[in-house]
């Protein structure tokens, strides 16, 4: 994963604290899709990684606050901004995408258990979306039909270390979803090599009503653009 700044002014523990606490909004599946976890587990689950995350939040404002204290004695730098993104950047604990996605309440169905197209690409957006609510972003998606980057995703994407960071903090992650063997002419990467040649033009996809964004269940995809992004 890659990490971006968004360039945002300082924020104050307690606004830290706030955001982790009262303004991360919860992602919902729009399908009632079963597993086989016990509804009284998965929620008791879910207040353990929230608990966690909140007590890593408080963690991380509080040794903001002693860089920021040693910068002071030092007669250095005491910009709160700046040593956030030290302390983000080298000493931030670290999560999963999974860890993640229980906060919601979400635990996601493995790719071979959603044989219907629909049901996929509802999976498919649910963890996209809950992984934006928690502050991390896809990018480069388009060479890949729904199903292949569902099964990209659960297979590899969310279980990869990535920095544990409040959902409304001045940084982001973002999920780099090209790996290098997509660009090999002559294996994996034969659609988007093929998709290249012709110029890049993307197969039109238009995010119909009760979609949550462009269905291309088969094919390559015109899905970047309707990604949810970090706030401006």
């Amino acid at each position: 994963m890659c990490y971006g700044a968004d360039g945002s002014a300082s924020v104050s523990g307690a606004q830290e604290q706030r955001s982790v606490a009262g303004s991360k909004r919860r992602v919902h599946r729009r399908r009632a899709l079963r597993g086989g976890l016990d509804q009284a587990r998965l929620a008791q689950l879910a207040r353990e990684a929230t608990a966690l995350r909140q007590a890593q939040t408080s963690e991380r404002s509080a040794r903001i606050d002693e860089l920021v204290a040693t910068a002071r004695d030092a007669g250095g730098d005491t910009d709160r901004f700046y040593w956030t993104l030290v302390y983000d950047m080298e000493m931030a604990p670290s999560t999963t995408g999974r860890a993640m996605l229980l906060e919601h309440h979400i635990v996601p169905v493995p790719p071979q258990d959603l044989a219907a197209d629909d049901d996929l690409h509802d999976e498919l957006w649910t963890v996209v979306e809950a992984l934006a609510a928690s502050g991390v972003f896809i990018l480069n998606s388009d060479h890949l039909c729904d199903r292949d980057l569902y099964a990209r995703l659960y297979y590899r994407i969310l279980d990869e270390p990535t920095r544990c960071l409040p959902p409304e903090s001045e940084a982001s992650e973002f999920i780099d979803c090209l790996h290098p063997m997509d660009l090999d002419e002559y294996g994996m990467g034969k659609q988007l090599f093929d998709r290249q040649q012709r110029g890049h033009e993307p197969e039109e996809s238009v995010r119909s009503a009760g979609l949550r964004g462009p269905f291309n269940p088969r094919s390559l995809a015109d899905r970047d653009r309707w990604m949810p992004r970090p706030r401006a």
